[in-house]
């Protein structure tokens, strides 16, 4: 028996015709009018974000990519990153991105040996891959691996670093990671000359680092990184009008990285 159409999908098209950015989840609606959304938001000149739950099969994703659809997925969706190529490929043709985040990447067995060389081949197709040290530490030479992959496919590495900024994201940025580095504290006075050189390396592989501020860092300190080239993004209650740290965060806003540096939203931080 077919299932008469709610205003619910009728409002998805209008959504779609109407916005410029447009995200739903894939199991919020049925994939003939996830498929139209798609088509719709394509022809305006739209961006229709899906987020990928695994409720539909690898083919669904193909089409919904191939209708424009840019597909956010990841490891707990898409245990196997080598499916999500096919997904890529359909999505270069129309212009989609696809997005697969990384919450897993074990290494220490065969199992994980084989999703990381997985991994790496999806970054050389052009997916842009994301992922964080929040709950467990990565490993170096694969985070360069994978840099290094996607910027040969022409996509991005998106890395989420929690804590004391390390050496080796110097080297990341070098090889091409975009870079977020958030650590609520004081402020980061001794990794200074460190930062700087992150954002060195990250002019040379057009590559970017933004630093996500959740305490009151001296704005002293503050403009002389985003002078550097770091981009700021405030955790922090908006301070009061017509105050230095007022006016570096209307510049900061002002001066923000293209979409492509966030899984989703600018206050995704996994």
């Amino acid at each position: 028996m077919e299932i008469e159409p709610t205003a619910r999908e009728f409002d998805l098209i209008s959504l779609a015709a109407s916005s410029a950015v447009l995200t739903t989840r894939d199991d919020q609606y049925g994939f003939p009018w996830l498929l139209d959304a798609a088509h719709v938001s394509r022809r305006r000149g739209g961006r229709f974000r899906l987020v990928d739950s695994g409720k539909n099969d690898i083919v669904s994703l193909i089409w919904l990519a191939e209708a424009g659809a840019h597909i956010f997925t990841s490891d707990e969706a898409r245990p196997d990153p080598k499916e999500v190529i096919d997904v890529q490929r359909a999505g270069r043709k129309s212009g989609a991105l696809t997005y697969y985040y990384i919450y897993g990447l074990l290494t220490g067995d065969s199992t994980g040996a084989r999703f990381s060389a997985d991994a790496v081949e999806l970054g050389r197709s052009g997916a842009d891959l994301h992922l964080s040290n929040r709950e467990r530490p990565r490993e170096t030479g694969l985070l360069l691996d994978l840099a290094r992959a996607c910027v040969y496919g022409r996509g991005r590495l998106v890395y989420y670093h929690f804590g004391r900024p390390e050496p080796f994201l110097e080297n990341a940025a070098e090889a091409g990671a975009w870079i977020h580095w958030s650590n609520p504290g004081p402020a980061p006075e001794q990794h200074l000359f460190l930062l700087k050189d992150i954002l060195a390396a990250g002019r040379k592989s057009g590559a970017g680092l933004i630093l996500h501020v959740e305490d009151a860092w001296p704005v002293t300190l503050l403009n002389e990184l985003r002078r550097e080239g770091a981009f700021l993004h405030f955790h922090t209650p908006q301070s009061e009008r017509a105050s230095d740290r007022r006016t570096l965060e209307l510049i900061s806003a002002r001066r923000a990285p293209d979409f492509r540096a966030f899984y989703l939203h600018a206050d995704f931080l996994p």
